[in-house]
């Protein structure tokens, strides 16, 4: 339990590393993390984060996203930064399944971020009438204004892409 406590202090310290920008070492801490412990989830999700936004280094971030959720299932972060590379990356069907298994297994979901990521899905797949719906639903869960305003933005976006036939289906159908 003493080693358990070590650990998360040096990820909480790792975690401020790269929130001041210091990315090299925050990646050589969470390797040492690992080293020493495995199955240290969080610092799995931490190393997937760098690989992915800082290295491009999509196998590597995958990898590590896979060990956090397995590692350590109740760390929300995982299961979002996960869908967001899997959007990202083009791999739909995938995020789909993923997020879905995510509503399965994860309690306490911030679900507004998921169901923009599923926005974002549906309008990447041109299918907009759904994408609306999900940023609408999005929208309504959330608390963070500017987050709110950027929901607001993404529904008006994708009504504007919209045909005049998807409008009017909009408008009629308020199962929204």
């Amino acid at each position: 339990m003493e080693n358990l406590s070590l650990y998360e202090n040096l990820f909480i310290k790792a975690d401020s590393l790269i929130s001041e920008g210091n990315v090299s070492e925050a990646k050589e801490l969470l390797e040492d993390i690992l080293a020493q412990c495995p199955d240290f989830g969080k610092a799995h999700n931490h190393l997937g984060w760098i690989h992915y936004n800082k290295l491009s280094n999509h196998e590597r971030a995958i990898y590590h996203y896979k060990l956090a959720i397995k590692f350590d299932s109740k760390y929300p972060a995982s299961y979002i930064n996960y869908a967001y590379l899997l959007v990202d990356l083009g791999k739909y069907k995938e995020a789909k399944e993923h997020i879905a298994f995510t509503f399965l297994t994860l309690e306490n979901i911030d679900y507004c971020n998921f169901y923009s990521e599923l926005g974002r899905i549906h309008e990447l797949e041109g299918d907009y009438i759904v994408a609306y719906r999900y940023y609408l639903k999005s929208k309504k869960m959330a608390f963070n204004p500017q987050f709110i305003e950027n929901m607001k933005s993404n529904t008006q976006r994708v009504y504007d892409k919209m045909s005049i036939f998807e409008k009017i289906k909009i408008k009629f159908n308020k199962k929204i």
